[in-house]
């Protein structure tokens, strides 16, 4: 009777014997810490209630997997810490993303373009293709339309293009500077 069973036998069976039905047993067991963890994040906006139901199965496998119950320290907090990373790091990866959009793309355009940003994203994609250099588009190109969900950061399009993380960030900023001289001009 799964039920019954201990969290440190749980465990066990989720990390050794791939058990779906004990990590069920043990989310099903904890869901409230991570919620309780998670409500200023979901407060804030920067996780909504599905993304963090959708990880749930995940936050508990990481933290069953890496938990050590040597240490003395009850599965339930360990989880509530796991919890907690997992919040922090979904912040962090938000606030890189809006960041940096903010810092290259909308610093061009003083519009007051609350949902579509389609418009002026046509515009740097025109001055993309305007602009001579190949390896400045590809940069570009990589950073910021390659994938709609993500922006590549400088080592990641360097290992794509075969080049040091700071030559990707020097195309970067010579398109940035190229874009700011050619929209000052049109304006």
């Amino acid at each position: 009777m799964i039920g019954d069973t201990t969290d440190e036998d749980l465990i066990y069976d989720v990390c050794y014997k791939n058990s779906s039905e004990a990590l069920l047993c043990l989310t099903e067991r904890h869901s409230g810490v991570i919620f309780d963890i998670s409500k200023k994040y979901l407060k804030q906006g920067v996780l909504n209630l599905d993304e963090l139901t959708s990880n749930r199965l995940w936050i508990v496998y990481s933290a069953a997997c890496s938990f050590n119950p040597d240490k003395k320290t009850k599965f339930s907090t360990w989880l509530a810490n796991q919890a907690r990373y997992f919040c922090l790091n979904f912040l962090n990866k938000e606030k890189k993303f809006l960041l940096s959009e903010e810092k290259n793309i909308d610093y061009f355009y003083n519009l007051e373009l609350e949902n579509n940003k389609e418009p002026y994203l046509d515009n740097i994609r025109e001055l993309l293709d305007e602009h001579h250099d190949s390896n400045v588009k590809k940069a570009i190109y990589y950073r910021y339309f390659h994938d709609k969900n993500k922006v590549l950061n400088y080592s990641e399009i360097g290992k794509i293009l075969k080049v040091t993380p700071q030559t990707v960030l020097n195309w970067h900023n010579k398109f940035i500077r190229y874009a700011k001289k050619k929209l000052l001009t049109k304006h």
